[in-house]
């Protein structure tokens, strides 16, 4: 058994202050070793004490168990570079999700609507017709760990070299809050993804790591939000198979039999980062301590 220093700091100074009373009695004449040996073990008990209180003091590791989840993650649809992505709704955690609403914010749109909102004035809304959807929401009543693509739905970005998301997902395992971006870098998508428990929790639970899941490509770059929109013609793409068609990842597309296929990497060849969350189940890992 390994002894922490407050353990072996105590021992010492027991049996120097046996050996300070033994003392007394060995050497009579030399009574001074005691009463230094007395002091030494007084000292190494005081140090010990502090170390048991600070021991004592500290905060407790929690555990939290990994709850279970819907969040969402896309690619974009018939080509690399096509300017709508597919959104799909993946399944986090070791247990069924039940009860999930999901809400999902273009945060570039968003941003974009409130410059209008603060420029204009008056009315206090929108006008009708004048933008294109900036939110959508879906919900998904159960979701078990083997489902790989529980529905989809189609999203144009404003630029699909920058995009910002928000996703607020209330499930019965409690409120959580899913930040999303991809930035085109080197000619290449790159993406951030994290998944954080809700503004309640946070208020509760101060002192706790809110985090549930996060990943970040290495080459990734944040970019600002989205402040007017572009104006660069869109690329449209077919959303289906495509003979002697070089994929580039990540990327969608809807078979000849109506099904959503997703390329996120070559399975045992390749690693693409953050895109292979599109295919691969997470949340499987146990409770974490805080």
């Amino acid at each position: 058994m390994k002894l922490d220093l407050g353990a072996r700091l105590g021992i010492a100074g027991v049996f120097l202050a046996l050996f300070s009373i033994a003392a007394f009695y060995i050497w009579p004449e030399k009574k001074w070793i005691g009463w230094v040996c007395l002091a030494l073990a007084i000292v190494l008990l005081l140090a010990w004490g502090i170390a048991e209180i600070r021991v004592f003091l500290r905060p407790r590791e929690v555990s939290l168990p990994t709850p279970s989840l819907v969040f969402v993650l896309g690619a974009p649809l018939g080509d690399n570079a096509s300017s709508v992505w597919m959104m799909v709704l993946r399944h986090f955690g070791p247990d069924s999700a039940h009860n999930c609403t999901i809400s999902f914010y273009d945060k570039d749109r968003k941003n974009i609507e409130h410059q209008w909102l603060i420029n204009h004035g008056s009315p206090p809304f929108l006008p009708v017709g004048q933008f294109d959807p900036s939110q959508q929401m879906v919900y998904v009543p159960e979701a078990n760990p083997e489902g790989v693509i529980l529905g989809n739905f189609q999203w144009s970005p404003l630029d699909p070299d920058r995009q910002h998301y928000e996703v607020s997902i209330s499930c019965r395992d409690g409120i959580f809050v899913e930040k999303w971006e991809v930035t085109r870098v080197d000619g290449v998508l790159r993406s951030r993804l994290s998944i954080e428990r809700g503004p309640e929790w946070i208020r509760r639970n101060p002192n706790l790591d809110p985090t549930v899941f996060k990943c970040e490509d290495p080459e990734f770059l944040s970019t600002p939000l989205a402040s007017e929109i572009p104006i660069r013609p869109k690329k449209t793409v077919h959303p289906g198979w495509k003979p002697n068609y070089r994929v580039e990842i990540p990327m969608a597309i809807i078979d000849p039999n109506g099904n959503l296929q997703i390329a996120s990497g070559i399975l045992g060849r390749t690693e693409f980062g953050c895109w292979n969350l599109l295919t691969k189940h997470i949340g499987d890992a146990p409770a974490k301590s805080e």
